[in-house]
């Protein structure tokens, strides 16, 4: 019956949007009269999809991948790491994604990124469509004064920020850092949320 209690519900994630996406589907599923201790158990139990702040916890630090490439995104995913992890520093690694977004949301990428407590920004990952462009990382480092550059050389800097959460974000090939920084131990990363 509708305007009637429905129940009460918990969702493993952090984040603004993930209390939005999970309203919508408590929302459905009571116009669909789909018991709601059915939408509770699987709400509780759902860890979301790959590469949407996927968790490690490497050493002292917390490792996030997340496919942010939209300032939205980027928002998103460092005000959830916030969230979850209020003691420790944020650190955003950034990978711009294709020439023309980033020139098109430059403004909003840096307002986005200035959450962070430190932040590191990789080169930009062209696209198929456009290998190239008419705007270099330099330009958004010049209005983030305290951000460093970030290559696959010297991902060994990121080892600084003790108990720190590690938020690597990209539509590219942002992966290839992550994977640097923890070689050769890799496997003494254990995944969070198992």
């Amino acid at each position: 019956m509708r305007n009637d209690y429905y129940g009460q519900f918990h969702i493993p994630s952090y984040g603004d949007h993930h209390v939005l996406n999970a309203l919508a589907v408590i929302s459905l599923c009571h116009y669909e009269n789909i018991d709601q201790s059915i939408v509770a158990k699987q709400l509780k139990s759902f860890k979301g999809v790959k590469r949407r702040f996927s968790e490690k916890s490497w050493n002292d630090q917390v490792i996030i991948d997340d496919y942010a490439h939209h300032p939205t995104e980027v928002k998103a995913t460092l005000s959830s790491a916030r969230q979850k992890y209020k003691a420790r520093d944020v650190v955003a690694i950034f990978q711009p994604h294709t020439y023309t977004r980033t020139k098109t949301f430059a403004k909003e990428f840096i307002q986005c990124l200035q959450e962070a407590d430190d932040v590191y920004l990789c080169d930009i990952f062209g696209s198929a469509r456009e290998a190239s462009g008419m705007f270099d990382i330099e330009e958004m480092m010049k209005e983030l004064p305290n951000a460093k550059r970030l290559h696959e050389h010297n991902v060994h800097q990121l080892a600084q920020h003790k108990n720190a959460v590690l938020v690597f974000m990209g539509a590219g090939d942002i992966q290839k850092y992550e994977d640097a920084y923890m070689l050769p131990d890799q496997k003494k990363a254990k995944v969070l949320g198992d």
